[in-house]
């Protein structure tokens, strides 16, 4: 119990002993942790973006004339049992018309005797099978099918949207390491500031018998509430912050409850990694 009252009381004199030091160490590394915090809301975000974006894309197959329609629905039937099709939307010449004229706000096939519009076939995707892989393989294979003449989607902007979500994910790694990086070494220079000032206590409780571990407690201790403290004040500025913003084409995405403790918790860890680091160099 004496050891234990010992290390707390030293733990809480190193807070305050030096206030505005441990202030500027949390606040430093509370700046890190919430550059981190929206870096990640941002990429959460932008990906919630284009995947919801992604899930809109369809794919339309133009028939030939050749194609009796009589025999749509059988190619309709075969192209329903694609892995990965959730629904096939047939769109008759009549529907085609009905939708140029939706689009340009005028009956351009009017006074013509019949209608030269193309039959179509629009497939649905499953969530999960939209991707350019996928597609492109998909693509290559409806091809094949006697009676298609052309297959649209939007191939160029759903690379360009994959293309911009790997690089949101690589950025938000790129960043993490940079700024574990930078806790790191402020965490450790944080704790030799503090082992200095008590270098002389220290020294005479190591000529009265006491072991490296136990006086290494209270450093480490410190850099477990530098890490914890900073990155939770970071993510409820995070929380209140987020109340006040609003977009209208983007939704913002934060991380589940779980995810903040976890990342509490890392930050926690690596506090006490850096606290560990810093007396080692200093004892």
């Amino acid at each position: 119990m004496t050891k234990f009252s010992y290390v707390m009381r030293k733990f809480f004199g190193n807070l305050w002993g030096r206030p505005l030091a441990a202030l500027g160490s949390v606040l430093s590394l509370f700046l890190l942790f919430l550059l981190f915090d929206l870096a990640w809301v941002g990429s959460l975000s932008a990906i919630r973006f284009y995947d919801a974006r992604i899930s809109e894309i369809d794919i339309e197959i133009f028939l030939s004339d050749e194609v009796a329609d009589s025999t749509i629905t059988v190619l309709a039937d075969a192209i329903q049992n694609i892995d990965g099709v959730e629904e096939i939307q047939l769109v008759t010449r009549d529907n085609a018309r009905e939708r140029l004229n939706d689009i340009m706000g005028v009956d351009l096939l009017e006074g013509m005797e019949e209608n030269p519009l193309p039959r179509s076939l629009i497939i649905s995707f499953q969530p999960n099978f939209l991707n350019m892989v996928n597609l492109s393989r998909l693509r290559s294979d409806l091809s094949r099918l006697h009676g298609v003449d052309e297959i649209m989607f939007p191939s160029q902007w759903l690379e360009k949207a994959e293309s911009t979500k790997q690089l949101a994910e690589d950025l938000l790694f790129l960043l993490g390491v940079l700024i574990l990086i930078a806790v790191v070494l402020n965490s450790i220079h944080s704790i030799i500031l503090t082992a200095r000032t008590r270098m002389e206590e220290l020294l005479q409780m190591q000529l009265l018998g006491a072991g490296p571990v136990f006086l290494m407690i209270p450093f480490i201790l410190e850099g477990i509430f530098y890490g914890l403290a900073a990155s939770a004040a970071g993510w409820i500025v995070m929380h209140y912050g987020m109340e006040l913003l609003s977009f209208r084409d983007l939704t913002i995405v934060i991380p589940t409850l779980p995810e903040i403790i976890y990342f509490c918790f890392v930050a926690s860890a690596i506090g006490m990694i850096s606290g560990y680091i810093g007396i080692r160099r200093s004892i």
